[in-house]
């Protein structure tokens, strides 16, 4: 029976393509895949989309033949995302026909190519740096806001006083849902490790509050300031979305929920990151620490020139860490207290991160070079910046050259 609904529904879908394909040459239609079975992409996909298309920017949102024109999203089932009250939210943004009937717009199209429909990816790195030229598009409900203000007051945050989120990805995460989407075993982290940073950060009067989805152990600090709202029994849809959203600030191992953080265009710092094409470098919202990449075989670290040129940069997949023996080695976590501290310096003085002038113009332009052309087109210019605190300890990474 729901194999012939499904033969029934691309007829029906071809049809539709052929009845609709003379208006739609002059009203053109395209569909915009979205990759919503992440959390991080099912956030920041759609903003990118839509801040490219309010700034009439050129890029894969906007090209000329289609910004007067329509866009259909797919982002999957509502009952199978990361977040349905996001996916939910960002309905009311963009137009989400019923999943069943773009699933068979697409399989008529695949068999009638002359009247398909053009389909598109969605970008998650925002080219055409189109999130610095735009406040954010995402929005929620009066009532949700309502809601999720009890929701975060009920765990103790004072929302009138400076709150971090703390975004860590735990190894628990990836045994229990990771492996059905993808290894992101590069970017998992002990929550242990960042027990320094909440305290420090507390105790200079600054609340901390631990996210995560699936963890393996509570945070470990006591202090009124600190939140372990991953292991609270408080969690939401609504707050994995709010709290990251409104914070003064994020610290993140690139993980989901920053990417949220980013929708909000709030300060994020990424810590040890060793998929280095993968932060968000199309926008100031980003701060970086590199994870230092060791050649096991010469016991060499690399510079961020030499990492590139030899292709270790654009490195995904801890298989290929693996197979050409580089080891990348992290910060302790005395030093990433350290760095926070410094990062978070900055966020309450001018609401964001300011690093120094020189430092960090050598580093984007080391950093642009490195990318070349694969960089431009993935992200834009490079607006990220590496942390002043990294690249005074760590000088010899802008600078050595291969």
């Amino acid at each position: 029976m729901r194999r012939f609904a499904k033969i029934s529904l691309v007829l029906a879908a071809r049809v539709y393509l052929k009845i609709t394909s003379r208006r739609r040459s002059k009203q053109p239609l395209r569909i915009i895949r979205s990759t919503a079975a992440f959390f991080g992409h099912l956030a920041l996909e759609p903003e990118n989309y839509l801040a490219a298309r309010n700034t009439s920017r050129v890029s894969w949102a906007t090209p000329q033949s289609v910004v007067s024109g329509r866009d259909w999203w797919t982002l999957g089932k509502i009952s199978a995302s990361p977040n349905p009250t996001l996916a939910r939210a960002w309905r009311r943004h963009i137009d989400v026909p019923p999943s069943w009937w773009v699933d068979a717009l697409i399989r008529a199209g695949e068999s009638n190519p002359q009247y398909a429909i053009p389909q598109v990816s969605a970008s998650l790195f925002g080219v055409g740096n189109v999130l610095d030229s735009s406040s954010s598009h995402f929005s929620l409900t009066e009532g949700e806001v309502r809601d999720a203000r009890r929701e975060i007051e009920a765990l103790g945050v004072d929302m009138n006083k400076p709150y971090v989120a703390l975004i860590v990805r735990d190894e628990k995460y990836f045994d229990e849902v990771g492996k059905k989407l993808s290894d992101g075993r590069m970017r998992n982290r002990p929550i242990s490790d960042f027990a320094p940073t909440a305290t420090a950060l507390a105790q200079r009067g600054v609340q901390v509050i631990r996210m995560g989805h699936l963890v393996a152990s509570e945070l470990g600090v006591r202090h009124p300031l600190v939140f372990d709202y991953a292991t609270s029994g408080r969690r939401s849809e609504l707050l994995d979305i709010f709290i990251p959203l409104t914070a003064t600030a994020a610290i993140s191992t690139l993980t989901g929920s920053d990417a949220v953080a980013i929708v909000g265009r709030r300060p994020v710092l990424y810590v040890d990151v060793a998929l280095y094409a993968q932060v968000f470098h199309a926008t100031t919202c980003s701060t970086w620490i590199p994870a230092r990449l060791q050649d096991r075989r010469t016991g060499h670290s690399l510079s961020i020139a030499e990492a590139f040129s030899r292709g270790i940069g654009w490195f995904v997949e801890p298989t290929q860490f693996v197979n050409e023996e580089i080891e990348a080695l992290r910060s302790a976590p005395l030093e990433i207290a350290e760095y926070a501290n410094d990062f978070v310096d900055s966020v309450l003085q001018h609401g964001r991160y300011i690093g120094d002038d020189a430092l960090q113009s050598d580093a984007r332009a080391t950093l642009s070079a490195a990318m070349g052309e694969q960089g431009v087109a993935m992200h834009g210019e490079v607006r990220s910046q590496m942390l002043d605190a990294f690249l005074r300890k760590h000088g010899d990474f802008i600078t050595a050259r291969h």
